[in-house]
């Protein structure tokens, strides 16, 4: 029985990933899918575990949920990642989320009109940002690992911190 215990778990995620596809999100559900996918200008969302993909194109809210996940991709207005043991490596993003534990995040945050964001809650996530413009950098939780290093031109970021053990640096 307790052999079983991380597919029941890996299957109720992605039955909670049901309940949050919307008509206007290209979904993908379930355990251990491998798969390319054109994001055609929609919101994406990757839910359940061990699933492998390769965003193409222009995305706008890419939703990476659940467990396991390796997902790649070139651009999307907002990155969102929660759930645990999660690795996200990316091109370009406006608004980055990761929560939870134990999530790997590498993109570069893009300014548009407004800085670009990340917002870190949770515990012993590790994101890695290259700034291409103006950002804010809101890290809350325990043990988050924050490096960021910025495009030619670019400012440093405005920091925010709250929790115990954080690590926000600049990287060498």
């Amino acid at each position: 029985m307790l052999l079983r215990l991380p597919v029941i778990t890996a299957a109720m995620l992605a039955v909670i990933g049901l309940a949050h596809a919307d008509d206007d999100e290209l979904a993908i559900q379930g355990i251990g899918i491998s798969r390319d996918v054109d994001c055609q200008g929609k919101n994406v969302g990757v839910y359940g575990a061990e699933n492998e993909i390769a965003l193409t194109g222009q995305c706008r809210t890419i939703t990476v949920h659940g467990s396991k996940h390796k997902v790649s991709f070139e651009q999307g207005q907002t990155l969102s990642v929660s759930g645990s043991d999660n690795t996200v490596n990316g091109g370009r993003a406006k608004d980055v989320v990761v929560s939870v534990a134990k999530n790997t995040v590498t993109t570069t945050l893009e300014a548009g009109d407004e800085p670009g964001t990340l917002k870190a809650t949770g515990a012993n996530n590790k994101i890695t940002l290259v700034l291409s413009g103006p950002s804010r950098l809101d890290v809350g939780g325990v043990e988050q690992v924050v490096e960021w290093s910025k495009a030619d031109g670019a400012p440093n970021p405005e920091v925010r911190s709250s929790g115990a053990l954080n690590s926000i640096k600049r990287k060498k």
